[in-house]
């Protein structure tokens, strides 16, 4: 029997409704489902062998494809709902990059006057590269062998060998040609 399925036997993960409570049968194992992607998430940050600090994510939650490489503190904001963030395979993401499908402003004045959530899945493509320090917003799929700078903050769909950069994130170049435009 795998981790995953001991995690699953223990604290009421279901495998069949992941439209509830972030995948879990009631309030109570939600809380405790995400107290254990929180510590999960937790050790995979802080984990020096790489190819366990993916199977630590992949056990909290997020879907990472073959070959992916993820570096040390990287923030997957998802609310705890599993699916919401998907890297397929051969895909890099750099050191600090921070994944958001899931963003509300807490308890502030506006979330209390306006209700103001934003959610989506966030999709990164086969071969796609994320800069060091990079966010990617809600509803984001970034496109197959694209490419994203440093600190570029992702508030819209890329396109398929982009090179993207800058706040908001905005194309400066192809993959496919030697020339880009900064």
């Amino acid at each position: 029997m795998s981790l995953r399925n001991v995690l699953i036997n223990i604290f009421g993960i279901s495998e069949v409704d992941k439209r509830t409570n972030g995948g879990c049968k009631n309030i109570v194992s939600y809380l405790v489902c995400s107290a254990v992607r929180s510590f999960l998430r937790l050790l995979a940050n802080h984990c020096i062998i790489p190819s366990l600090r993916v199977y630590l994510f992949r056990l909290s939650g997020i879907k990472i494809g073959r070959k992916a490489s993820v570096n040390m503190s990287v923030a997957f904001l998802d609310g705890f709902c599993p699916g919401r963030i998907c890297l397929e395979e051969e895909v890099a993401v750099a050191p600090f990059v921070s994944l958001v499908a899931d963003s509300h402003p807490n308890n502030s004045i506006l979330y209390r006057k306006y209700a103001i959530h934003q959610y989506g899945k966030i999709l990164v493509q086969q071969g796609a590269w994320l800069g060091a320090g990079c966010v990617i917003l809600p509803g984001v799929t970034i496109g197959k062998a694209s490419i994203i700078g440093a600190n570029a903050v992702v508030t819209s769909d890329v396109d398929d060998y982009a090179i993207m950069a800058g706040v908001p994130a905005r194309k400066i170049g192809d993959v496919r040609e030697k020339k880009v435009d900064a």
